[in-house]
């Protein structure tokens, strides 16, 4: 599907940005555990980080006179899909709160899809600046993902 190159990078930002938003919740449904409030936060912080990335490398590519309107053949669906999964399950995170075991489960699966999607996006190929951008958010989120297993390890106990 073709896709116009500044929606693809929305819907990477709004991506960062529910992911930031459902590791916020989990952060506020641990007030109990500082250290959990802290783990949470960090989280949400790396994913607005993320998401600023990508605003940048937007502004620059919005300055090349030749980007106009073009289009790219992209695969969206999988990406958008991925987005309502992510804010479906923060507003049942909101509504019905979540265990820790359940919340590092749940971050392990976004980070595991984050890192996947990152490094499917096909659109990235034609700036290598934006892939070299997602190679890095790619590893991050892997990092993300084995920090999560080694929390998950940690904390079992614990619940």
């Amino acid at each position: 599907m073709a896709s116009n190159w500044k929606d693809v990078l929305e819907l990477a930002v709004s991506i960062e940005l529910e992911c930031a938003a459902l590791y916020e919740v989990f952060a506020k449904r641990s007030t109990n555990r500082r250290e959990l409030v802290y783990f949470w936060m960090n989280y949400a912080e790396a994913e607005r980080y993320h998401a600023a990335s990508i605003r940048i490398h937007q502004s620059a590519l919005a300055g090349i006179p030749e980007m106009g309107e073009q289009k790219f053949e992209v695969e969206s669906t999988d990406a958008a899909a991925f987005l309502s999964a992510i804010r479906a399950a923060r507003e049942k995170c909101e509504r019905e709160g979540v265990t820790l075991p359940e919340a590092l489960r749940l971050a392990r699966w976004v980070e595991e899809h984050s890192a996947e999607l990152h490094g499917r996006i096909q659109f990235f190929k034609v700036f290598p600046e934006f892939g070299d951008l997602l190679q890095k958010m790619a590893e991050e989120d892997r990092a993300h993902r084995d920090l999560l297993t080694s929390a998950e390890r940690r904390w079992a106990a614990s619940t």
